[in-house]
């Protein structure tokens, strides 16, 4: 990074050639399985386990990718997610979800956008597939091309690439801020400001972990860059951007870090930011309520675990504080939306009474600041029918085009919906995804 900032592109070309037609050919390219999981591999698709072959090679590829990002370091993963209970002691294997690991490292150009959603669809089919009981299974099975499909995808996406180390430019862009401290005046600086809202927000958390991982030169860095910065990033943000600042300067008064402090107050002040410092306890309550409602949601059994993980919100208040407000809306909506396979039934009256306490204010606020960036919603609705109907349904029965939409892709979509035009919501919901991107 000599003159300007360098935004890392996600990593392109296939790994597996076009000709590879049976699962032979394809584990044989998987570079980061051992022969020995490879011929399993051949040997469960040649038995027809398809179910099974998938279920491991999925395992393979999420594991390795966990521990690709917890070589980040799992503090700053923490960051990137919003997720306060992860430190550098955590295990990555177990402490991110399948969902969280495909999503980070899609951004974090890890693996590219393709196969990111190929991965994402996959795991939620092997998560369908594995909530059939008994009599159902005996009817529905995994077909064989589907089978080929995971192989393929998980060996492209991981399995076959050297280790899926991040970007270079990603990590001199973060060697950069740690290395040294930033003038407002600097060619670099001015290039965040037209820099694509993914580099904005890692940039966020690369500085709001390395308060709590860096020490010496490294660390007064990061203290200078976080006075420097945040206030020239501060109207670019998305309110849960902010709030993350403000629980880090929480968190660092509650430690008594002085000089952390210092820096973040600094920060703070010069935008008026103290309304975003949360009231810690019950915000980080709530958050983590929201967080293992989407994590049992995108996981294996989800109709099953999702009435007790959403009853668990639901009985913590009857008001959502503003730093929880966008993770536990984007729980709610999941639950209520479901997936292409339907909606778990005994989740949905929690999930509709806690959407039926949002006021105007609440449904504005997440339409407006949180809708444009809640990847997951997006998904739902740019990819799949039944999700995109039962939003359709919500639209309507809580009269949300009738809410003071600002962002005019949001009002698109919402027109969209009240009409019933699918094919239309479909096509916005996608373009909203492509700009969180760009």
């Amino acid at each position: 990074m000599n003159n300007s900032v360098v935004v890392w592109r996600e990593p392109t070309g296939s790994v597996v050639p076009k000709t590879a037609s049976t699962a032979s050919d394809i584990a044989g390219v998987a570079n980061n399985l051992s022969s020995r999981d490879q011929k399993q591999i051949v040997t469960a698709f040649q038995s027809d386990s398809y179910e099974m072959m998938a279920g491991f090679v999925l395992n393979k590829a999420l594991s390795q990718l966990k521990r690709a990002l917890a070589s980040l370091g799992m503090a700053f993963v923490g960051e990137m997610l919003g997720r306060a209970d992860l430190t550098e002691d955590s295990v990555p294997t177990v402490s991110i979800s399948n969902y969280e690991a495909i999503t980070l490292a899609r951004e974090l150009g890890l693996i590219n956008s393709t196969d990111a959603k190929r991965l994402t669809q996959h795991l939620e089919l092997l998560a369908h597939f594995d909530s059939l009981n008994l009599e159902d299974s005996e009817a529905e099975e995994m077909s064989r091309e589907e089978a080929l499909s995971f192989l393929r995808t998980c060996v492209n996406a991981v399995l076959g690439r050297d280790g899926n180390i991040a970007p270079a430019e990603f990590m001199d862009f973060r060697t950069s801020l740690e290395s040294r401290t930033f003038k407002i005046s600097d060619s670099e600086v001015e290039t965040l400001r037209a820099a694509p809202y993914f580099f904005k927000k890692t940039t966020l958390s690369i500085l709001l972990s390395g308060v709590k991982t860096k020490s010496g030169a490294q660390f007064e860095h990061t203290l200078g860059n976080i006075v420097v910065l945040v206030p020239f990033l501060w109207t670019s943000l998305r309110d849960a951007e902010k709030w993350s600042i403000g629980q880090s300067y929480a968190e660092a008064v509650n430690s008594g870090h002085a000089p952390a402090v210092t820096a973040l107050k600094k920060a703070l002040t010069s935008m008026k930011g103290f309304d975003y410092v949360p009231e810690s306890l019950r915000s980080q309550t709530f958050s983590a309520a929201a967080s293992n409602v989407i994590n049992v949601h995108t996981e294996m059994n989800n109709f099953y675990n999702e009435p007790a993980a959403i009853s668990a919100l639901s009985k913590l208040g009857t008001t959502i504080p503003w730093p929880a407000f966008p993770i536990s809306m984007s729980a709610i909506l999941a639950v209520k939306l479901g997936n292409q396979y339907g909606v778990s039934n005994a989740a949905q009256p929690d999930a509709n009474n806690l959407l039926e306490r949002l006021t105007v204010n609440q449904w504005e606020y997440y339409l407006n600041e949180c809708l444009p960036g809640d990847e997951l919603i997006l998904q739902k609705l740019a990819w799949y029918t039944g999700p995109g109907n039962r939003w359709i349904k919500l639209v309507a029965s809580f009269e949300l085009e009738s809410k003071a939409a600002k962002n005019r892709n949001i009002v698109k979509l919402l027109e969209a919906s009240a009409k019933g035009d699918e094919v239309a919501l479909r096509k916005i919901a996608d373009n909203l995804l492509t700009s969180m991107r760009n």
